[in-house]
């Protein structure tokens, strides 16, 4: 990612987007109830603390993602009030980003993708972690056309 970013969003011809495919248990749905909070609150912070959750999280289906793994994670990328502010928007906006949510998945779904990651560079999927190759090339094909 960091490539990707310094190649071709940093230069000005892509954007990422992030979108929710939550599929493994109520630490997916949780996490990405808080991914849509840290989104309204700070933006700019979104990716590090994306990263952070990444670097930080547990073995899959085990629960790991709990409130207080949760902030701590979130309060050290957004601070303690803004990782507050969060974890409250989080919950009181819950139906609304779990609707957000439920779409997302459906237009990945429709697109191919069945797990995570999963990448779409102009109509070609990529499936899982791949090289930087591998999205340099679709990127590339993307760009010509």
């Amino acid at each position: 990612m960091p490539q990707i970013v310094k190649d071709y969003v940093d230069t000005g011809k892509v954007k990422i987007v992030f979108k929710d495919f939550q599929f493994l248990s109520e630490d997916s749905q949780r996490l990405g109830k808080v991914a849509r909070a840290v989104w309204d609150i700070a933006p700019t912070k979104f990716y590090q603390w994306h990263k952070a959750v990444y670097d930080n999280q547990g073995t899959e289906n085990t629960g790991w993602a709990t409130d207080a793994k949760i902030l701590s994670i979130t309060t050290g990328v957004l601070g303690a009030t803004d990782a507050q502010k969060a974890m409250q928007l989080a919950v009181k906006n819950a139906d609304t980003y779990q609707k957000e949510m439920d779409a997302d998945k459906a237009e990945g779904s429709a697109m191919g993708i069945n797990g995570t990651p999963g990448t779409i560079i102009g109509k070609q999927l990529i499936s899982g972690a791949q090289p930087y190759a591998a999205f340099k090339q679709a990127i590339d094909a993307a760009l010509k056309k």
